[in-house]
């Protein structure tokens, strides 16, 4: 992750404190600032090394049911990065984003707060907690029929839930081998093209959580001393639960597993 190019924000517009606003393409939503969205916003074109649809530095931004879409307009083969939350303590909710290269990316000093989003059509992942940030928030985030991940965390302390992830190109959540202590409740995978969720860092709690019908295993485990406690893994093309070893699994329904986890 170290290597990816995030967009330079400092360099955008800045947005004013206002209540209600129509940004445009580019704007920023600095500190002390709330902007709810009165329309739709886009097509938004850029780079996806420089640039982003919109972003929040420590301030709020709602997008009042509206959607936010990236696309290719000056055919150049690139879109931007969707919403970018940088600084500390932003808050993103109540939209979607759709068609940009990342939908969400949560960087800087975390403990960002999401709610109430919608991630499809992203180029790459959905959702994108960046390994320099962290205990942040994601609440009700739905993941839908992106490119690579649903939601790919490589920060530590994050709290997930009420997730739903289905139709992604690769894992539902990807929590990568970066990611320690996250928290992952009632959160439901299904239908994605590897596995449902990937517990890839250690220590991590998956409480409540549904894995089905994914193309390789339902829960797979990457990492060591991580802990599932409840839910349901069933019908994934794999193993619904895999890679026991140096894990716990409490009161798991599943039916099929690693010999590992038996």
């Amino acid at each position: 992750m170290n290597a990816r190019t995030w967009p330079i924000v400092t360099l955008l517009a800045l947005v004013p404190g206002v209540a209600g606003a129509q940004v445009a393409c580019g704007d920023v939503v600095t500190k002390g600032a709330t902007v709810t969205l009165t329309a739709d916003l886009g097509p938004c074109d850029g780079s996806s090394a420089t640039d982003a649809a919109l972003a929040v530095d420590g301030g709020t931004l709602d997008l009042g049911g509206r959607t936010v879409t990236c696309a290719d307009t000056d055919e150049d083969g690139d879109v931007p990065q969707g919403i970018v939350l940088t600084g500390k303590k932003s808050k993103l909710r109540n939209g979607t984003v759709a068609g940009c290269a990342n939908g969400v990316v949560l960087l800087d000093q975390g403990k960002h707060r999401v709610e109430g989003i919608t991630a499809t059509g992203s180029v790459e992942h959905g959702v994108v907690a960046d390994d320099d940030g962290g205990k942040s928030k994601l609440v009700g985030v739905t993941a839908t029929g992106n490119g690579n991940d649903g939601m790919n965390v490589e920060s530590d302390k994050n709290k997930i839930t009420d997730a739903v992830t289905t139709g992604n190109v690769s894992d539902g959540i990807d929590l990568t081998s970066d990611a320690d202590k996250n928290k992952v409740t009632n959160a439901r995978a299904e239908d994605n093209g590897d596995n449902g969720i990937e517990a890839g860092g250690d220590k991590n709690k998956l409480t409540d959580c549904t894995a089905i019908g994914n193309a390789a295993n339902g829960i797979d485990f990457g990492g060591e001393k991580n802990k599932v406690k409840g839910g349901t893994a069933q019908s994934n093309g794999g193993f619904d639960v895999n890679d026991c070893t140096d894990n716990k699994v409490k009161g798991l329904a599943f039916t099929t597993a690693s010999p590992d986890c038996e």
